[in-house]
């Protein structure tokens, strides 16, 4: 596989982890909003703010992962060189 494709993949992994830490984000927030923890320091909104924006980091790092690839390996393109005409002799 190509260093492309490999940070394609890469990208698509990281987004599924980071939906995968919203979604735990998620779960904490459900327990502290039903008093299941002690939430002294932060409110439920908090977890579901952070969930909100962990889902949509890794929503658009799975759907945009083919482009910022590109963005980051972009094709290179050999320059075209002009053959220079001989003199006939």
């Amino acid at each position: 596989m190509t260093p492309f494709l490999w940070f394609g993949v890469a990208l698509r992994a990281i987004g599924v982890w980071v939906i995968v830490t919203g979604l735990e984000l998620g779960v904490t927030g459900f327990n502290a909003l039903r008093g299941l923890g002690e939430a002294d320091v932060y409110v439920a909104r908090a977890y579901f703010n952070q969930l909100v924006a962990h889902l949509v980091i890794g929503l658009v790092l799975i759907k945009f992962a083919p482009m910022i690839a590109q963005w980051a390996y972009p094709v290179v393109r050999a320059p075209v060189v002009e053959e220079e005409e001989s003199p006939e002799a």
